[in-house]
């Protein structure tokens, strides 16, 4: 049978294997030698009895079988001979480029041609394997590069193409695609090719739809890419002297404009042509390429057959696996050995229940000397034991609060109090406790919300009114859950002053922005019409003072006004009307310049793309405007449900019976919150119902007696287990 190694060399490395299986010989050497002077000859078969030689030495030869697997794969070694043929696919694709003079124009930067050259080198870089063609024409047309998969030599001759490049001027857009279709294609297989023709569109009576009809007739597909201005663009020539001037014919300027009307009938004559409208923007000949050639079909330009070996480096590598799968089931140690592990392994199920009550008290003198972390640590792992226990998530959510993480915080008290309820007899007083830190929580994370969101910040606060209440349910006469519950409505209320003063700001915030959006309307319209004045007077040829005096005038006036109402916007660094009105303000720079240099068609051109700039800031504002309205309903509805609900929840206070409950006091988390919060000079400057004022009374009365209570610390509970 034969056979070949794709990579022969590799096998070098089986010079390793010999060395590697010296290190294992030494390495059992050494082995015992320790064993030996650690335990001595008479202790060392009775301490070895559970090794097997055997099957160590089995696991040896494995792992010395797997990297002489390994390395003959890394070979790539191969046998039974095949035939294989390999095809190359493409199309033809030819670009007829337009070098007359009117593509000098530079209505596209730096002109109509160079742009063009530029798109072509581009289009190259994602060429798959087609083969092109370059032919350019003015007055008659020369193909300087036939089909050829040469990309190189198609790049000389592509940046060697100028107005120079034919004998004759003119455009003879017909002509061209004749000499096309007949010179560069051949006869066969018309259905695999492609011209792009990129011009003005410009013709000189050279029957170009006959010739496009012909060449569909053909099966080639035309795509055509139209270039420049449709309103017109003067050609510019070079002078003398490196000067650059502009084309007259009997003493009027020459201006070139893009006739899409003819290329678009001229595409529509072939199988699948396409028109691209390019204008004055950008040319994606790459994009053009994927998009319409690339993904058409595709004919075999060139195939070759060769014989080669089949590869079959599989076989080793699966040799390989199977070695270290066995290498891997296979132990050097007796069954006796592995019974043994198997009890040290279940030890630990036997010992893990006895350490819960020892992780709480462990985690409670953590939390004592306020390190937080070690004692939710042991919390955890005491909860892994007894998940039910609420003591255990009480501590949990205490660790959290005291680490002001009141997101875990909250539902730690949750389970804690559900947890107190669902015990046989059910523990209201623990339960209690823990909807009182349930609601500091929660009045915490509405102050944290403050800053950031009001209605957040209230939603928070209404949540932890309902917490207190429900405390104050199972266990009534509760001087801190008073408290907190008094600061809490208290806070709501100012929180509900803040969101009305929020609401007025939006309405004329809103306002504002109406008057803005009509500004910018109007500032678009005098915009245009003061681009349709400069229009005038370049096409009426009038350069006189009094003109330019006024168009300047006209135009310096509505700048002023767009910079003062750019002034007026409070923005932010991505705001896309303050982008659009920076944009329109670089125009009417632009276009002043260009007035007062008294060249009315630029600053026609620049006044245009000033009035698009006003009006993209107009939409952008009216979609903020939108927005802030939208954001504004849902504010006013959600105070109407609020204050729904607080009638509600009056009334429901005061059908509450007061309940009989044990006098118990054990340690509760600190009244952090009503510590914290206490009537100042602040709250005077908000407007208060009198419900609120008589809370705030209460709250001064009683502040003198609440500063003589002994300052407690939060303390972790110690159940007996």
């Amino acid at each position: 049978m034969n056979g070949t190694w794709y990579d022969l060399h590799r096998l070098q490395l089986l010079w390793l294997l010999p060395v590697f299986a010296g290190m294992l010989l030494y390495a059992t050497y050494r082995r015992r030698q320790a064993l030996r002077l650690l335990l001595g000859s008479p202790m060392l078969p009775k301490l070895t009895a559970s090794v097997s030689p055997g099957r160590r030495f089995l696991r040896s030869l494995l792992l010395l079988l797997a990297g002489l697997f390994i390395v003959l794969a890394l070979a790539r070694p191969a046998w039974n001979q095949i035939q294989q043929t390999i095809r190359r696919e493409g199309r033809d694709v030819l670009f007829l480029l337009d070098v007359s003079r009117s593509m000098l124009a530079d209505d596209l930067q730096p002109n109509r041609l160079e742009r063009a050259k530029l798109a072509i080198d581009d289009c190259l870089q994602v060429l798959q394997g087609d083969r092109v063609a370059l032919v350019v024409f003015a007055g008659n047309a020369v193909v300087r590069c036939p089909l050829t998969q040469d990309y190189g030599f198609f790049r000389m001759m592509l940046s060697d193409v100028s107005t120079d490049s034919v004998s004759r001027g003119g455009t003879l857009i017909g002509d061209a695609l004749r000499k096309a279709a007949n010179d560069v294609f051949d006869r066969q297989d018309r259905q695999y090719k492609d011209i792009v023709l990129i011009t003005d569109g410009e013709d000189h009576e050279s029957f170009p739809l006959e010739a496009a009809k012909a060449v569909g007739e053909s099966g080639i597909r035309l795509i055509a890419v139209g270039l420049g201005d449709e309103s017109g663009t003067p050609i510019v020539v070079p002078g003398e002297g490196g000067s650059r001037g502009v084309l007259k014919y009997q003493g009027e300027i020459v201006r070139s404009r893009l006739d899409s009307d003819t290329l678009r009938a001229m595409v529509n004559a072939t199988p699948g042509g396409r028109y691209l409208p390019v204008a004055t923007g950008n040319i994606d000949l790459d994009k053009v390429y994927l998009n319409l050639i690339a993904s058409a079909a595709k004919r075999e330009i060139e195939s070759q057959s060769m014989e080669r070996y089949e590869e079959k480096f599989q076989l080793f590598l699966l040799l390989a696996l199977l070695c270290l799968v066995v290498l891997a089931v296979i132990s050097d140690r007796r069954r006796l050995q592995r019974a043994v592990s198997l009890l040290l392994l279940l030890l630990p199920w036997f010992t893990q229940a006895e350490s819960a009550e020892q992780l709480l008290r462990r985690g409670n003198d953590a939390l004592a000397a306020k390190q937080y972390e070690q004692a939710l640590n042991f919390y955890t792992q005491a909860a892994l034991e007894e998940p039910e226990s609420p003591y255990l998530a009480y501590n949990q959510g205490l660790v959290y609060f005291l680490q002001e993480n009141y997101e875990q915080a909250m539902p730690q008290f949750k389970q804690a109090a559900a947890a107190a309820r669902a015990l046989q007899p059910p523990d209201l007083i623990l339960a209690s406790r823990c909807l009182l830190a349930l609601g500091n929580a929660q009045y915490r994370e509405c102050r944290r919300q403050e800053d950031s969101d009001l209605n957040k910040a209230k939603e928070a606060c209404e949540k932890s009114i309902l917490t207190y209440q429900e405390a104050l349910r199972l266990r009534p006469s509760v001087p801190a859950a008073e408290n907190n519950l008094k600061v809490a409505r208290l806070w709501l209320k100012k929180l509900l002053n803040m969101l009305e003063e929020q609401r007025k700001q939006q309405q004329e915030q809103v306002k504002k922005m109406q008057e803005q959006v009509k500004k910018l309307q109007e500032l678009a319209d005098r915009q245009e019409q003061a681009a349709g004045n400069s229009r005038q007077a370049e096409q009426t040829q009038d350069n006189s003072p009094g003109t330019s005096e006024r168009l300047q005038q006209e135009q310096q006036q509505i700048s002023q006004e767009t910079g003062e109402l750019a002034g007026q916007r409070q923005a932010a660094p991505d705001d896309q009307v303050q982008k659009h009105l920076e944009q329109a303000q670089e125009k009417q720079q632009a276009a002043e310049q260009a007035l007062e240099d008294k060249k009315h068609a630029q600053a026609a051109r620049e006044q245009q793309e000033a009035a698009k700039s006003l009006r993209q800031a107009k939409e952008e504002m009216e979609k903020q405007q939108q927005q802030s309205q939208q954001q504004q309903g849902q504010e006013q509805q959600g105070q109407e449900q609020q204050q729904g609900q607080d009638k509600q929840q009056g009334q429901e206070q005061q059908g509450e019976d007061k309940q009989q409950g044990e006098g118990q006091d054990q340690s509760a988390a600190k009244d952090t919150a009503s510590q914290e919060k206490k009537p100042s000079d602040e709250d005077k400057q908000f407007s208060l119902s009198e419900d609120a004022q008589e809370i705030l009374d209460d709250e001064r009365k009683n502040q003198r007696e609440r500063m003589r209570r002994r300052q407690q610390s939060p303390r972790p509970v110690d159940k007996d287990w």
